[in-house]
């Protein structure tokens, strides 16, 4: 049986309608929450019990904890997961710090359970679609790659402004890193810095590194802000073509995914890839439990990859 830990607004508007169908029909979605008057949800599904945290981790009959807690609280909420014996899958990042990565590794592998964060854009085939392409490419000498999540100003109470919960960097620089060391950058090598834009108070930072790939110069950039206007998305592109997944990082579930090229002289972009409407959470989930249901598997999952990204941000979350 599945429960969650923390009541966000993703959890009660995307994810317990998916969660509760791998429950047995008709069983409630428990919620473990200490602040249940003021949570950041407004909405509650049907056969939702809203609890307190305690009463999900004592509760046997739960062998699975979905965190949805802020930011800030994953690390200690998946440590009490998996000292109550429960498996976790866990919303992204799933810690701050290197060393908390490290620790719940060796905690998950010595009770043997698993921890699978929850990050979902590359689980949309639209992802795998452009990283196809961009792997075919006969790209010129310099290349140029981009990932870019910008979002407007939230409420000063949004988790995303708080230090404490990591910042733009823990939420949307997550993305953004991980994008790039997928294409190819090397995290360690990221050199990542805060972002202040002039007249305002926006939370934003940047990464940048470069690297030589079969002679040619591959410059990788990312950029994050809470308070500036909407972006979202990453560009590949040299001197002859740029190649774009547009919304890569929330893909919509009622559209295609699109990979777009723009070739100089072009009047309108070409589709070159287009992938079915796709649900990447419910994606995403069906990969983690498949892990979950995998005996042979203890411990984070991709831990070095998740490892290196999290140290790469560390400073600035």
């Amino acid at each position: 049986m599945i429960a969650a830990i923390g009541y966000s607004e993703y959890l009660g508007r995307r994810v317990a309608p998916l969660l509760r169908e791998l429950n047995r029909p008709g069983d409630p979605f428990i919620v473990g929450t200490d602040h249940p008057h003021s949570s950041r949800s407004a909405v509650r599904p049907e056969r939702m019990v809203i609890t307190d945290r305690d009463a999900v981790l004592a509760n046997q009959n739960i062998d699975t904890v979905y965190i949805s807690s802020a930011t800030g609280r994953h690390f200690d909420d998946c440590r009490a997961a998996l000292a109550a014996g429960k498996h976790v899958l866990v919303e992204k990042p799933a810690c701050l710090k290197a060393a908390e990565v490290l620790e719940l590794d060796g905690m998950a592998r010595a009770c043997d359970r698993t921890v699978f964060e929850c990050l979902s854009y590359p689980h949309h085939p639209s992802w795998a679609d452009f990283v196809a392409r961009v792997l075919v490419e006969n790209w010129t000498d310099k290349v140029s790659v981009s990932a870019v999540f910008r979002i407007p100003e939230r409420e000063p109470t949004d988790f995303r402004r708080h230090p404490g919960h990591g910042g733009a960097a823990a939420d949307l620089g997550t993305y953004c890193v991980d994008a790039l060391v997928r294409l190819g950058a090397v995290a360690e090598d990221l050199d990542i810095g805060t972002v202040l834009l002039a007249g305002s108070d926006s939370d934003g930072g940047a990464a940048i590194t470069s690297r030589l790939i079969d002679g040619r110069t591959f410059t990788y950039t990312g950029s994050w802000a809470v308070g500036d206007c909407y972006s979202n998305g990453v560009v590949v592109a040299d001197s002859h073509r740029r190649m774009e997944l547009i919304r890569a990082f929330s893909p919509p579930l009622d559209a295609p995914g699109q990979v777009i090229e723009r070739r100089p002289g072009d009047v309108e972009p070409k589709i070159v890839a287009a992938s079915e409407a796709t649900n990447a959470t419910r994606a995403c989930l069906t990969a983690g439990m498949s892990h979950l249901r995998d005996s042979t598997t203890a411990g984070v999952v991709d831990c070095p990859a998740i490892l290196r990204r999290v140290a790469a941000l560390e400073t600035q979350a």
